[in-house]
């Protein structure tokens, strides 16, 4: 994380003619700088410019050398996280390209006589040398060195102790405070913040991230300006000029934002949590240079940041803003969740009548009533947990009663067949999870997901595994939030299965709800009759399976600003396709397949090692992804397992549960401890 100011005076010194060399590593002034004119005006006045970034940018077309560094992956490195905690950095690919890490070309330039480059891994030489002289001399576990390496390698980790402790913050909080700038007093306010996709738009290059749905918004492909449902004080919920009345439709409407007398058209949607008399848009976007998926999507708003005079610090927000009138809509609106709430609520204008507020934006009377019957998400206040888990239970037993009326001898067979081997299931903590879409990336990259693009999104025929609904529950003024991670269920009594015509989607002896390509001929019976919407139909060969390039479809079509670029049928880009698992062809369903590969993989482990298979042995991709750890995989029938241990809890719940679909994903209700009378 750079200074502003740093920067600032650096630009300065650059258009003065006090700089003669500029090397730029891991970032793009040129694109993301407000004053980015200012840096590229100076950039001619510097006699040498050398950029080491790994993918063209802005900046690096500018520059007059360069010299790509190694990526990340390919590279050796360390860091200390912080004071005492060093860490290695290892490479996980031999470099694609006749790159070098920029740190190398750093001690190459500057002369190193530490740098041996005859050595057959320079860096690695390097380094190892630097830890034997610092890290290894201030241990004391180990008297040998290469030990000492081994071990730290394999760990990746070394902690050592620090002598001295680390001086207390001194300074006052609220004086901090008051040296931010605060927004003058304006009928609106726009607000810039980071996508979790893209950040500051370095990952702008990556079709998966720009794929991935914004966890708040749900859109893809664009930095859309969101604005509150509530505008200048009135409970009428319709957002700022009628916003998003037509998003059910899958449409959005599009408004003209002027800064400082610079406009730029956006496509506008209402949002929930959204403070009265702002909106908010996301940097990164509008890129003209960096990898074939960034170009031209969304708008770039570098240029509306501003800095301060007091210390050049850039300022993310725009008080002298302005709003025009709707426009018109937006043709290819991508977003791939149109129902916002579980029954936000709010006041009419002049009346105590409670009403649901999506209903009221939306312009659409009895549009949640379905979804808020229905077993879908459940929450509760900590104060009321004890009570919520009694409902929950009586439910859950009125479930089971519906469900025992059948024409099949389900109990008398249950023990004899269905006891036995395995069953895989698995358990999604709504608690821990934060919507953050780890486990859809993973996801995609495990199991080959294609990516669709802007305009097959807005046809609703996105194809990612597993998704993440978001629902706004509670007080429209102050809603809350729950994630909800949603895969194919594979449920025992899977709808899907018996209307199929050709058997492609059958079940399996472990539970699996399991896909015979070859068999499926895309009569899409089993997606329509699948009351959680988890199959995607391929309605392109997205991934030239049949290796006629004129079937796949372009990902980032000329209709978002790129140009039309086909991708799997080029082989450096086939290299991101998992070997382990089926590319599909056009004309066929897929789906959540419980990472069947890495459960046969486990299988084959515990066989090579003469044992019997173990719950450890097997993690879906998602799993291993996930952060704050809320997903569970495991075998129900292995009592002792972490998954059994994680189902023993009063507050697990299936999805529609109800209509007996005997679902293998098990949830668990979400719980706030949120003090009401406050408004906390």
């Amino acid at each position: 994380q750079g200074v502003d100011k740093d920067v600032n005076d650096l630009v300065a010194d650059m258009n003065a003619g006090r700089v003669d060399a500029l090397i730029v590593w891991g970032a793009n002034p040129a694109y993301d700088l407000p004053n980015a004119a200012e840096f590229i005006a100076g950039l001619d006045n510097v006699q040498t410019s050398i950029s080491m970034n790994s993918v063209g940018d802005e900046t690096s077309s500018l520059c007059s050398w360069q010299a790509p560094a190694s990526h990340n992956l390919e590279s050796w490195g360390d860091v200390e996280a912080k004071a005492g905690q060093y860490a290695l950095v290892q490479p996980t690919i031999s470099p694609l390209f006749d790159t070098r890490q920029a740190e190398a070309s750093i001690l190459v330039w500057s002369g190193s006589s530490n740098y041996n480059m005859e050595a057959d891994q320079p860096m690695y030489d390097y380094l190892k040398k630097g830890w034997e002289a610092n890290q290894f001399a201030a241990q004391s576990e180990f008297s040998n060195f290469q030990s000492f390496w081994d071990n730290t390698l394999h760990n990746g980790v070394l902690e050592i102790e620090q002598s001295s402790d680390i001086p207390p913050f001194n300074d006052q909080v609220p004086a901090l405070a008051s040296k931010i700038n605060q927004p003058a007093n304006s009928d609106l306010e726009i607000d810039f913040y980071e996508s979790v996709n893209i950040g500051d738009g370095s990952y702008a290059h990556n079709p998966w991230l720009q794929e991935m749905s914004d966890p708040v918004s749900r859109c893809v492909w664009a930095n859309n300006v969101s604005v509150p449902v509530k505008w200048n004080g009135k409970n009428d919920f319709d957002g700022y000029n009628g916003i998003g009345k037509n998003t059910a439709k899958g449409r959005a409407e599009v408004v003209r934002i002027d800064i400082g007398g610079v406009s730029e058209e956006f496509t506008g949607i209402t949002q929930f949590g959204q403070t009265e008399g702002t909106a908010s848009i996301a940097i990164g976007y509008g890129r003209n240079k960096g990898g074939k998926t960034g170009i031209g999507v969304g708008k770039n708003v570098y240029p509306w940041l501003t800095l301060r005079d007091a210390d050049g610090n850039v300022q993310y927000f725009a008080s002298s803003a302005s709003m025009s009138e709707v426009l018109g809509e937006d043709p290819n609106f991508a977003c791939v969740q149109y129902h916002h709430t579980y029954g936000v609520t709010g006041t009419k204008t002049g009346s105590d009548e409670v009403i649901n507020v999506d209903e009221a934006a939306l312009g659409l009377g009895g549009y949640q009533g379905s979804l808020t019957d229905r077993s879908v998400m459940y929450q509760t206040n900590l104060k009321d947990l004890e009570t919520f888990k009694t409902d929950l239970k009586d439910k859950r037993k009125f479930f089971q009663k519906l469900n025992e009326h059948t024409l099949y001898p389900y109990e008398e067979y249950k023990e004899e067949f269905y006891d036995q081997g395995h069953h895989w299931e698995m358990y999604v903590d709504l608690n821990a999870c934060i919507g953050c879409g780890a486990c859809t990336i993973a996801c995609m990259a495990e199991n080959n997901v294609p990516v669709v693009g802007k305009k097959e999104v807005n046809r609703h025929h996105e194809m990612s595994w597993l998704r993440i609904d978001r629902y706004y529950y509670g007080d429209a003024d102050n809603p809350n939030v729950v994630y909800q991670p949603m895969m194919c269920q594979h449920c025992d009594n899977a709808p899907c299965e018996n209307v199929c015509p050709v058997a492609a989607t059958n079940h399996s002896a472990e539970g699996l709800n399991q896909m015979t390509y070859n068999r499926c001929i895309g009569t899409r019976y089993c997606a329509n009759n699948c009351p959680y919407k988890v199959r995607r139909f391929n309605w392109y060969d997205y991934t030239s399976a049949d290796l006629f390039a004129q079937n796949e479809i372009p990902v980032n079509k000329g209709i978002v600003g790129g140009e039309d670029h086909l991708y799997m049928t080029d082989n450096l880009t086939r290299m991101v396709l998992n070997p382990d698992v089926t590319v599909r062809a056009r004309g066929v369903i897929e789906k959540c397949s419980f990472c069947v590969q890495r459960i046969q993989e486990g299988k084959l482990t515990a066989k090579q090692e003469s044992r019997k298979l173990r719950d450890s042995d097997v993690k879906t991709a998602c799993q291993t992804s996930c952060p704050t750890g809320a997903i569970v995989f495991g075998d129900s029938n292995n009592k002792k397992g972490a998954l059994s241990k994680a189902l023993d809890n009063d507050l697990v719940y299936k999805v529609l549960e109800e209509v007996n679909t005997q679902s293998s994903v098990n949830y668990s209700a979400k719980v706030i401890n949120r003090d009401e009378s406050l408004d906390a």
